[in-house]
This record gives structure tokens, C-alpha cells and sequence, in this order.
């Protein structure tokens, strides 16, 4: 009878976008959200794509990158082309979708990105690769809005192909499950082998879910988070405020998220 209670309460809370874990302390995911930083780090900020879901705030250092790497690509590509616009050229990959494009800078692989090959996928590393086969002396883009699969990509992306990567555009899900000990451990690693390399200068919450209380901290379910090659960095200082100016609701007809100074303070 005990168990058939705690089971209602349980729904009642998640139906309120409330979770209670017991195997991860509230230190713990502090330690979490604080691998989510964001810093000023010398450079400015610029829109590129459109004014809502698809567009994003990366540091304005474009002006040598050759190519974006994009996995998932949805209903629309606004942020390729605003690319283009600065001969930036694309390759994308989505097998959930059916992408045509009339130019050809836009090169679309019906495929999913993943730690492997198959029918309807292609290693990360492969995709990279082979598109560009002297990528050593080319700078580029990744991007990745995968519903959850970029945590696998992440850790199946060789150190070497993570070095020559300037720029890194990667929206996480499923942030409001950190308090279960898998979840938080694989957003953890993920995190930890990402910022070997980069540092984060822009994080943005999707407004498309509620936030969700966990052990007394707001997650977002998605964060779009924007990282620089730390061989681009000239200053690394703190950020006091967000959202940044530029910064846009995912979904319009929904409210938007101010994330709690513990994300950036």
C-alpha cells in the first residue's frame, strides 16, 4: 500500500515538472550545471539563422571557417544559409527528413549521425572525414540538434577531429533527468571530454518544455549550448547577465525560460 502511494505522489509530481532523486546530491548537480558556464571570451556574439528555433549566438570568428558540419536539420535551414551568406558551405545529415536544396553548397546525406555505420546512419567521424579529406588545413563548424543522440556522438568523436573543430553548436536534452545517476554521469562525461578542448561562451534554454525542478535546482529539458576552440579564446571572464540581447523564443507561442544566475554566475 506504501509503494501504490509513493507511485501516485511520484506521478503527481512529475505531471508538475518536479523530480526527486536520491542517488544524486545537490552538490552533484551543481557540479553539473557548473560544466555549463558560459564566459565572455574575447570575441562578440552574432545571430546567425533565424529569429527562432534554427538560429544561434556564435562568437564572430567566421571569417576563416570553410565549412559547418550540421546533424539535424528539422523543417528548415536558415542558419546554413545565413552562412552561405558568408561562404560557409554545409554539409547536413537528417535520415528522419527529405532535405532538397537548389544550391549546391548545401550537400544533404539522407543519414542519421552516430557512433556507427548502418543503412540509414554514418559514423560522426567518417561523415567528417571523408567530406573533407584535408580538413587538417580547413576550419569548421559542428553542429548538432540530434533529440538526444549527441551525448553517443560525443563520445564516439575522436580527440584528433574534436582539436581541428573551431566552433561547436550542440543543443542537449533531456537536462531535467540529471538527478537519475546514468543521465547525470553521461552529461557529465560528455561535458568533461568537451571542454578538454573548448570553452563555452553561450548558453540558450529551448522554451518548447517547462523548466523542471530537480532536487531544488531549475533544468531546462533542452540547452542550446555554443563552445569555441580554446585556441581562439583571447580573454575568459565571466558573463553577470543572460539572455543575451540577441537571443530569441525557440517556440513563439509559448512563454519564454530565464535561466537561474547558477547557470552562469
Amino acid at each position: 500500500m506504501v509503494s501504490f502511494f509513493k507511485n501516485i505522489i511520484k506521478q503527481v509530481l512529475l505531471n508538475q515538472n518536479i523530480c526527486f532523486y536520491k542517488n544524486v546530491s545537490g552538490n552533484e548537480l551543481l557540479e553539473v550545471i557548473k560544466l555549463f558556464k558560459p564566459y565572455n571570451v574575447g570575441h562578440k556574439l552574432v545571430r546567425i539563422g533565424g529569429n527562432n528555433d534554427g538560429g544561434y549566438l556564435v562568437p564572430d570568428v567566421l571569417n576563416d571557417v570553410e565549412y559547418c558540419f550540421s546533424a539535424g536539420v528539422g523543417e528548415q535551414s536558415s542558419f546554413e544559409v545565413d552562412l552561405l551568406a558568408r561562404n560557409i558551405k554545409s554539409f547536413l545529415a537528417d535520415y528522419s527528413v527529405n532535405f532538397i536544396s537548389k544550391n549546391k553548397d548545401l550537400k544533404f546525406d539522407k543519414k542519421f549521425i552516430k557512433s556507427y555505420n548502418s543503412n540509414n546512419s554514418w559514423n560522426v567521424n567518417d561523415w567528417i572525414n571523408n567530406k573533407i579529406p584535408d580538413l587538417n588545413e580547413k576550419d569548421f563548424i559542428l553542429q548538432m540538434d540530434i533529440e538526444g543522440g549527441e551525448y553517443e556522438v560525443i563520445n564516439a568523436i575522436t580527440e584528433e577531429n574534436l582539436r581541428k573543430m573551431k566552433i561547436l553548436i550542440i543543443e542537449f536534452h533531456s537536462l531535467e533527468y540529471s538527478g537519475n545517476p546514468l543521465i547525470y554521469n553521461m552529461i557529465k562525461s560528455s561535458m568533461k571530454k568537451l571542454l578538454k578542448y573548448f570553452d563555452i561562451c553561450h548558453i540558450h534554454p529551448n522554451n518548447w518544455k517547462k523548466v523542471t525542478k530537480v532536487n531544488n535546482y531549475n533544468f531546462p529539458s533542452n540547452l542550446e549550448v555554443t563552445l569555441i576552440n580554446k585556441k581562439n579564446v583571447i580573454t575568459k571572464n565571466p558573463i553577470n547577465f543572460l539572455p543575451n540581447s540577441l537571443d530569441r523564443k525557440n517556440v513563439k507561442n509559448k512563454n519564454d525560460i530565464k535561466l537561474d544566475e547558477y547557470w552562469y554566475k
